[in-house]
């Protein structure tokens, strides 16, 4: 088996129909991707499908990324895309070198990040579950192709024993992980029920969801300029003016996530569907800012997230020139923020703290001064907005702590 130390090179490859364009954002995802699991990328080349090939490339295509391959002495030919069973153990033998396609990709990514106990058993779900599907092609000889960074390939000779022995691994690892989860839904429901605003902080990869938390909240979550620093929710208090809210940090998206790591982060994803409002951080800087908006929405319909409120953040700006700024306000609307910076950040709270407003439910009091319990009780569990003396009362204005909260009825006027 190959050694995690040997693996050090690799060249990508992106394979695209005749004609159509090679997005120099998405190679660049793939190039961070790889130096993040530790990977020196030597080089990125575009090969075109003149026409449906069964094993992605032609025979040509294939000779010339054999002598690439060789002259550059690369470790992994890594795919920017899918690859089927039969096209990779196709290409694992005839260009005598490891391969690794998007998924593989991904899910190496995730197991070099998950750094809690919770985030590695989740990993490792998806990638037994991934296996399944691969066992075929890892079979008859293949099994040296099978162990990447993060990975163990299988060790039984046997298809039906290896099939059985991935089997038992996710049922194990299933029933640890349903134990995390029934403690982590009892937290999850205690703050369903308090009378705080919950925040849901959503994107795609490497946005600066973490480090905008950290501003936003004065608080100190890890924050790397990597994809996917962040694999366990976090969440964080924010004071909004007289209001109190929380911040929920959650994992990023991704383009073609793959779905066996879905399934096993979707019981995190869904506190997100209990949140009041989503903001939906955008790295303001790529060129693909519509289609990653896009990308991170459609995860959001999938868990039941399409109709809570969303204000979108565009981060980075300090990474653009005036033109871009523009450029951005003009293609969407949102807000423009540097959480390196603060520069937007205000702006930013002060949106949110009106969006949160308009949802909750508001009240006048009219409160005599024989009465300080009452008022008392108003500030306890309301956002007051205003105050004033009557000639024998307290006048306030109140808004409910939280969406759906109710307001205290003590002296609470009517319409």
């Amino acid at each position: 088996m190959t050694t995690a130390g040997a693996l050090r090179s690799a060249v990508i490859i992106s394979v695209r129909q005749s004609g159509e364009h090679v997005d120099p954002d998405d190679v660049q995802e793939t190039r961070q991707l790889a130096e993040g699991i530790g990977l020196e990328v030597l080089d990125t080349r575009a090969f075109a499908e003149h026409s449906v090939q069964r094993f992605l490339l032609g025979k040509g295509q294939i000779q010339d990324l054999r002598e690439l391959l060789s002259a550059l002495r690369a470790d992994i030919v890594l795919f920017d895309t899918d690859l089927t069973p039969l096209q990779y153990r196709y290409l694992a033998d005839v260009l005598g070198v490891l391969v690794m396609d998007r998924t593989r990709l991904i899910l190496e990514t995730f197991a070099a990040q998950a750094q809690t106990a919770e985030a590695r058993k989740r990993v490792q779900i998806a990638e037994r579950m991934f296996e399944l599907t691969q066992l075929r092609a890892m079979n008859a000889g293949y099994d040296q192709q099978a162990g990447y960074i993060g990975m163990r390939g299988p060790g039984e000779t046997l298809f039906q024993e290896r099939r059985r022995a991935r089997r038992s691994q996710i049922h194990e690892l299933k029933e640890q992980v349903a134990r995390i989860d029934t403690r982590y839904a009892v937290k999850a429901r205690a703050r369903q029920l308090a009378a705080v605003p919950k925040i849901a902080v959503v994107g795609y990869t490497n946005a600066g969801k973490s480090t905008l938390i950290n501003a936003l909240a004065n608080a100190h979550l890890l924050a790397e300029d990597r994809p996917f620093a962040t694999l366990d929710t976090a969440v964080r208090p924010l004071r909004l003016g007289r209001q109190a809210v929380v911040l929920i940090d959650t994992v990023g998206f991704i383009r073609n996530l793959p779905a066996s790591l879905m399934d096993s982060f979707r019981s995190t994803l869904e506190e997100t569907r209990s949140a009041d409002l989503l903001l939906h951080v955008v790295d303001a800087g790529v060129s693909d800012l519509r289609e990653r908006i896009a990308i991170v929405d459609e995860v959001l319909a999938s868990i039941g997230c399409s109709d809570i409120p969303e204000v979108i953040v565009f981060n980075k700006i300090d990474t653009l020139a005036a033109s871009r700024r523009r450029e951005v306000l003009n293609l969407e609307t949102g807000f423009l923020v540097s959480a390196v910076t603060g520069e937007g950040l205000q702006q930013l709270r002060d949106a949110i703290a009106g969006t949160l407003l308009h949802q909750v439910r508001h009240g006048k009091y009219v409160i005599p001064f024989a009465h300080p319990e009452a008022r008392a009780e108003v500030y306890s569990a309301a956002v007051v907005l205003s105050e004033r003396n009557g000639p024998h009362s307290w006048i306030i204005e109140a808004a409910a702590a939280a969406p759906g909260a109710p307001l205290p009825p003590k002296f609470l006027r009517r319409g």
